[in-house]
């Protein structure tokens, strides 16, 4: 079987379709980690765990003055899951998503006789889903999966900027409504790949900051109340098995996501003062994991 050239180079494209972000942008969004089950039949079970980073200065220090980059930034964390087949064609699923960010800048968008700031998050996440499996032809090589999940979750962030001390946080709980198609190609035993464009609904709740509304306008914050964030979170995920050893397999995965659609610049502040202030969505994760299938092989 060959591998689909199409829809894969046409997944990885979307990593250029996210617009450039403005100085010192803030992030209310990271995606998580998508883990096809690969499921082919009642009572198939998968339980997994990947770490997830974006390669982008991975290895450099971000606490470390730099004047050759405006911009350092981190964005590491984990993802676990487990999901089980209760039928021949219907599944259920779990997971959780842990994420620790941090930005550097070398000027402060709050405070003009600040040389730098830096802007801390924290992420976590619970995921429930349910959906369905069926067999696409009569060869059993390729399936197709839908999935319709919610995930409760909080993110909270803190803003610092230096010399002179300024301390800010904003801290807030969303809940995320996802459908997630995919298509999973079994090309051998050993070797499987999986294409997810998923669709995505955020709205948040219960925020707390000592922003002032001055500044929350600055950053874009006032856009983020009482409005939907609508993201499209492309994956891959490719599984790598190893022989005399079904029951466990390698994953490595591509997690995109475009920047909100409905965060836009903010519309109530003077256009030449505060425009191009938008909330923005990390936009790329590379995860690498395990998964384990106890039952795989199985008669």
């Amino acid at each position: 079987m060959r591998v689909p050239f199409y829809p894969i180079a046409a997944i990885l494209a979307l990593l250029f379709l996210a617009s450039c972000s403005s100085t010192n942008p803030r992030y209310i969004h990271n995606p998580a980690v998508y883990n096809a089950s690969f499921f082919r039949q009642q009572g198939d079970f998968k339980l997994s765990g990947a770490f997830a980073a974006n390669p982008n200065n991975l290895f450099s220090n971000v606490d470390l003055d730099s004047s050759s980059k405006d911009k350092m930034d981190k964005n590491l964390g984990f993802d676990v899951q487990a999901a089980v087949a209760v039928t021949d064609h219907f599944m259920i699923q779990v997971a959780g998503m842990r994420r620790f960010e941090k930005d550097r800048f070398n000027d402060d968008d709050l405070l003009d006789a600040n040389g730098s700031s830096k802007i801390n998050y924290t992420r976590s996440m619970i995921d429930v889903g349910a959906g369905f499996y069926t067999a696409m032809g009569p060869s059993h090589k390729v399936y197709f999966n839908g999935i319709f999940g919610a995930g409760f979750g909080a993110s909270k962030s803190t803003d610092k900027g230096s010399p002179t001390e300024r301390n800010r946080y904003y801290d807030y709980n969303f809940v995320k409504y996802h459908i997630t198609p995919s298509f999973n190609f079994f090309f051998s035993d050993n070797a499987r790949l999986s294409v997810a464009p998923q669709f995505s609904l955020m709205t948040t709740n219960n925020i707390s900051t000592n922003y002032t509304e001055d500044e929350q306008a600055r950053v874009g914050y006032n856009t983020l109340p009482n409005k939907n964030k609508v993201f499209f979170e492309p994956s891959l995920l490719f599984q790598a098995g190893f022989p005399n050893v079904t029951w466990m397999k390698f994953d490595v995965g591509m997690n995109f996501a475009t920047n909100p659609l409905s965060s836009k610049s903010n519309e109530d502040a003077p256009p030449t003062v505060y425009e191009n202030r938008d909330l923005r969505s990390r936009k790329f994760l590379l995860s690498l994991g395990l998964s384990f299938y106890p039952f795989e092989g199985r008669k």
